[in-house]
């Protein structure tokens, strides 16, 4: 290693953020990123959700290099400019329901803060409900939320009240004999009659597959009992797609295959190729009852992210990049769940699309998580160069989260090398 890449390890970036390799990266494309040793390996990470068009898009990056020629930033707050408000269009024609007003903010975590205030101050209600496994963000009201991991929200209390956790619809991880749908409701129920009076919810905030918390996808019936919910009591139904949104499913978000509607959808992550942008997606009504001056912030809807955004939205209509992560989703999850034949250590596969995870568990158990196997296994694919990540309560979870324009040879790649690394952790 380069002595430049050694300092940059040891001074530059502190221990307190994490990190998963010891690698030096230097440029990428499509699938595949090259160190700066010039050793090339296979992302099956992408920014965790984020270059969802493949690493360096060429129309992606067109678009965000003419964007700059112009101008780089024009703080929404002074005046208007074309490419947010081209972006926001093109949100509301893929975001389900009848959205029609695009705020912008700089990240997940901070469309999830001022989807929150909006909800707050629309309904003039101060209490939040979310879920437990959720992951929000990591600023302090997000972190709050946030319930899938100490390690988010530890040392860090006092965290801002008024945010109350109940039961996410976990199927794998049901009681037995109980139904995940009714399981869940009842803890629902239980926070609404022993935490919180209904009419002081001001919303709900979910997400249509749980990501930090294992990749747990909810029943059907669950997010539609949600909704209903959200109506009888007056509060607001804020989904969060950070992770699931954009395509990453298999469909533009993944709370179209639940048949429900959000008054207020929360989007980052995918929606800029890479570039840093969020969004809080709803409708003029409910915007309309907004304080003008109340939200807002000094780059939210930055002129080259946004330009990027356009472009990203453009690229994964034009190239199939959504109906193709439906397809590559569909055959990576049966031939992982073909692998549990030989492999009782591979309690669960599930997913849609292209954000799909295996949890791993203990043979012969009742399901005891398996984390220092998930370990072996990821040690294994990154040992054959194949860059995978881990989540989930338990750290017993292996999750994919390739482009969506993964080809189908880059696929079978993947499934070779995570075979192999199973293989290999079973053997040990």
């Amino acid at each position: 290693m380069s002595m430049v890449a050694q300092d940059l390890k040891q001074l530059v970036v502190p221990p307190v953020q994490g990190r998963s390799t010891g690698l030096v990266v230097d440029r990428a494309e499509g699938s595949w990123f090259t160190t700066t040793d010039g050793e090339k390996w296979l992302d099956m990470v992408m920014g965790i959700a984020v270059v969802n068009t493949g690493h360096s898009h060429p129309k992606v990056l067109a678009a965000a290099q003419e964007q700059m020629q112009k101008l780089v930033q024009g703080q929404m707050a002074l005046f208007y400019t074309e490419p947010p408000m081209k972006l926001a269009e093109k949100l509301c024609e893929i975001v389900p329901g009848d959205m029609d007003r695009v705020l912008y903010a700089n990240s997940g975590a901070e469309a999830v803060e001022n989807a929150v205030k909006l909800a707050k101050q629309v309904t003039r209600r101060p209490g939040i409900i979310a879920f437990q496994g959720a992951f929000h963000g990591r600023t302090h009201y997000a972190m709050a939320l946030t319930c899938s991991k100490t390690v988010y929200r530890g040392h860090f209390e006092p965290l801002p009240g008024g945010i109350f956790h109940s039961q996410y619809a976990y199927p794998y991880r049901t009681p037995r004999g109980e139904d995940p749908t009714d399981y869940a409701l009842m803890h629902l129920d239980l926070v609404l009659r022993g935490q919180i009076y209904p009419d002081d919810v001001a919303a709900i905030i979910v997400e249509p597959i749980q990501g930090e918390g294992g990749f747990i996808v909810p029943t059907k019936e669950f997010m539609q009992a949600l909704r209903k919910k959200a109506d009888e009591i007056g509060a607001l139904l804020i989904i969060d797609e950070i992770q699931t949104g954009m395509g990453r499913t298999g469909k533009w978000f993944c709370h179209e295959y639940y048949d429900v509607t959000a008054d207020v959808v929360t989007v980052a992550k995918g929606i800029a190729s890479g570039f840093p942008l969020g969004a809080v997606v709803s409708r003029a009504d409910i915007y309309d009852k907004h304080t003008p001056g109340s939200l807002g912030g000094t780059f939210g809807g930055n002129m080259v992210s946004c330009a990027a955004g356009v472009a990203t939205i453009d690229v994964l209509r034009d190239e199939g990049m959504v109906e193709n992560a439906f397809r590559q989703g569909e055959k990576l999850r049966a031939t992982l769940r073909d692998m549990q034949k030989d492999y009782p250590q591979m309690g669960e596969v599930r997913g849609y699309g292209l954000q799909d995870a295996v949890e791993f568990i203990v043979p012969g158990t009742n399901k005891e998580p398996n984390a220092a196997f998930a370990k072996k296994v990821i040690g294994g694919c990154i040992k054959r160069k194949m860059l995978i990540l881990a989540c989930g309560y338990y750290d017993n979870c292996v999750r994919f989260l390739p482009a969506l324009n993964l080809s189908d040879a880059d696929l079978d790649t993947a499934i070779s090398i995570f075979s192999d690394a199973v293989k290999e952790a079973a053997a040990s």
